[in-house]
């Protein structure tokens, strides 16, 4: 009762016992100079006990103000949100309690751009009416965050995640007035839930940095989208957290020694995607240009060997010296090794595409050398005919 009433006056509180303790302490000395041991004694503790009650509600004081101050650095100054220490603990706490959870990342997309075009105060209502359509998709038990910047959290316990993904879609629906101009909110989202291992534990750490690889492509894929996460789509996070550049639809299921899809750390290589008929393309490419060389080689290879002959001052009838000729043959051997290199290591993943395509394809046979001298045959037939159409 005492503090309930030092907290509704503290001002009257205070100058009470200020005024309680002075006429205490001097009835005390008054009593121990008049010779009254027993008033003496009660004064004594009555002066002490007033100073412990003080002292109890300077401390009470003093505690609820860290308290307060705690809460108001946990909090977001402009949206009023909680901040990211907060949705640490409760994933700390999801991951030691084995409990499941769903994590939305939210990206607010446009800001940049409004804040440039219609002022930062504009930028700030943009953000503080993404926050509270937000906070209208936050499921019972679920605590809305501000991550930072312009991105927020979504923790959502035992919720799975297109359901929290159609609440965040219907949230952020329909325009909102800003800066007198009306303005749809858009926001790039990720969303990931908690895996139970088989020991019953569960990483809800990892659930975050997957619905972050999730968000990340809604990013790539334009933006104002939500994703949930899936690692045939979405690159899988490392144990830390971070998104190696490598997905798992990218990785080659069935490796043969000395080919890979894409590099690995430390190779000097570009990672290159390519459909399967797009696959098929390039390899007909590499073996019609790796036969054009092989043919370029043998005819210079011939003109090497014939005697050289006088010099024509003709334009258009100078031949090279049989020198010439031989250093286009070394340079068409060189090139001609290049693109048959090229095809070689196009041939196993070729043979793996086809065998793994479900459709099927009427031409599933890796290219051989016999295709590669088909395939020059027929670009030499079409060069021919051009020529001849050329002439006539």
């Amino acid at each position: 009762m005492f503090h309930d009433r030092t907290q509704r006056h503290p001002t009257a509180a205070r100058h009470g016992l200020m005024l309680a303790a002075f006429v205490l302490a001097n009835a005390t000395v008054l009593a121990a100079f008049t010779g009254h041991t027993f008033l003496t004694a009660v004064g004594v503790i009555a002066l002490g006990c007033a100073y412990l009650a003080g002292h109890a509600t300077a401390a009470r004081r003093y505690q609820q103000r860290l308290v307060h101050e705690v809460a108001e650095a946990r909090k977001d100054p402009l949206t009023g949100l909680p901040n990211r220490a907060l949705a640490d603990e409760m994933l700390a706490a999801a991951s030691r309690g084995g409990a499941p959870i769903t994590v939305a990342l939210i990206d607010v997309n446009g800001l940049h751009s409004i804040n440039g075009n219609l002022g930062h105060a504009a930028g700030d209502q943009y953000l503080t009416i993404i926050a509270r359509r937000l906070a209208q998709a936050v499921p019972p038990h679920g605590v809305l965050v501000r991550q930072g910047g312009d991105e927020f959290t979504l923790l959502a316990w035992n919720t799975e995640p297109q359901d929290l993904a159609d609440r965040i879609g219907v949230a952020l629906a329909g325009r909102a007035v800003i800066g007198g101009y009306r303005i749809q909110p858009r926001a790039s989202v990720g969303i990931a839930a908690t895996e139970t291992a088989a020991d019953g534990t569960v990483d809800a750490q990892r659930a975050r940095a997957r619905a972050d690889s999730a968000m990340y492509t809604a990013k790539r894929d334009g933006g104002n989208q939500i994703r949930i996460f899936d690692p045939d789509r979405d690159t899988e996070p490392s144990r830390d957290g971070t998104r190696p550049p490598v997905r798992r639809r990218d990785i080659n299921p069935i490796v043969e020694a000395g080919m890979a899809w894409l590099p690995t750390p430390g190779d000097e290589l570009i990672p290159l995607l390519l459909a399967p008929d797009e696959l098929h393309t390039v390899a007909q490419a590499l073996a019609t240009a790796a036969e054009g060389w092989r043919r370029a080689g043998a005819e210079a290879a011939a003109g090497a060997s014939r005697t050289a002959s006088a010099p024509s001052s003709e334009p258009g009838r100078m031949k090279p010296t049989p020198a010439g000729y031989a250093g286009i043959a070394r340079l068409a051997a060189q090139q001609q090794a290049r693109y048959t290199e090229l095809l070689q290591r196009l041939q196993p993943i070729i043979a793996t595409v086809d065998a793994l395509d479900e459709a099927g394809h009427t031409d599933t046979a890796p290219y051989t050398a016999a295709d590669a001298t088909r395939a020059g045959d027929h670009a030499g037939a079409q060069t021919q005919q051009q020529t001849r159409q050329g002439e006539a």
